[in-house]
């Protein structure tokens, strides 16, 4: 269901609010749409760099309570002129959920987190970050 809807996405996050912040212990973007909050952190030890990546995504109401009504779910990323890419394995742990991504170019990525909620409209908020090139030594793509 995630899929069809992806297209209506470039329209959806026109009205969405980016801020983005690092702080020394995690990479976070912070996305708005439609009174929601979405949060993207990644490890300091794993930050966004040419390579897979590890990343988690907390949704948040209005109300800054955690949306736990969630009927489907899906990510999608994508750096200009590239074709955007599905999270894979994305999994529900607690209140986050997590998903690993795979940087093919030290790039501006956009992120977007999709989801429905039980008796309401589908809603899109996009993140952008910026990732690094490779840290020194072994590739981190096998």
């Amino acid at each position: 269901m995630v899929r069809r809807y992806i297209g209506v996405a470039a329209v959806a996050v026109l009205l969405s609010m980016l801020v983005t912040a690092a702080s020394a212990e995690n990479l976070v973007v912070k996305g708005n749409a439609d009174g929601y909050q979405v949060t993207m952190a990644v490890r300091a030890d794993n930050l966004p760099v040419v390579g897979t990546n590890q990343a988690a995504f907390y949704l948040r109401d209005s109300s800054d309570k955690e949306v736990s009504d969630i009927v489907d779910v899906g990510v999608t990323y994508e750096v200009a002129g590239f074709m955007p890419r599905k999270i894979m394995s994305l999994t529900k742990t607690g209140n986050a959920y997590s998903g690993t991504f795979i940087i093919t170019k030290a790039a501006l990525y956009d992120v977007f987190f999709v989801f429905e909620r039980r008796g309401e409209k589908q809603h899109v908020v996009r993140l952008s970050f910026q990732t690094k090139d490779s840290p020194p030594g072994p590739p981190q793509n096998k």
